[in-house]
């Protein structure tokens, strides 16, 4: 197994983390990635749109989550993680 995710698996968790989203916002917890990931305009249901469109959508959602738990002081550690994933595989590692 090589640890990617094919988009099927992409657009399912993409949807898993919008009704967390969801969820969240009827509680009245709302924060900035919330917003960045509205202003996107991308819904878990937009089969068509790319990948890392949905990949990027992720990751908003997971910063807002992380947020709306109360896990912001573990952000930076993902941003650099996720910085990281990211240059090796433009690097096609």
């Amino acid at each position: 197994m090589s640890g990617q995710f094919g988009k099927e698996e992409i657009v399912h968790l993409h949807l898993l983390l919008f009704q967390i989203k969801k969820f969240f916002e009827s509680a009245g917890i709302e924060n900035e990635y919330f917003y960045e990931y509205d202003s996107m305009k991308i819904l878990p249901v937009q089969i068509f749109r790319q990948k890392v469109e949905h990949r990027n959508a992720i990751m908003k959602l997971c910063y807002g989550i992380m947020k709306a738990i109360g896990r912001e002081e573990e952000l930076e550690r993902v941003f650099k993680a996720v910085r990281g994933l990211a240059v090796l595989e433009a690097q096609g590692k």
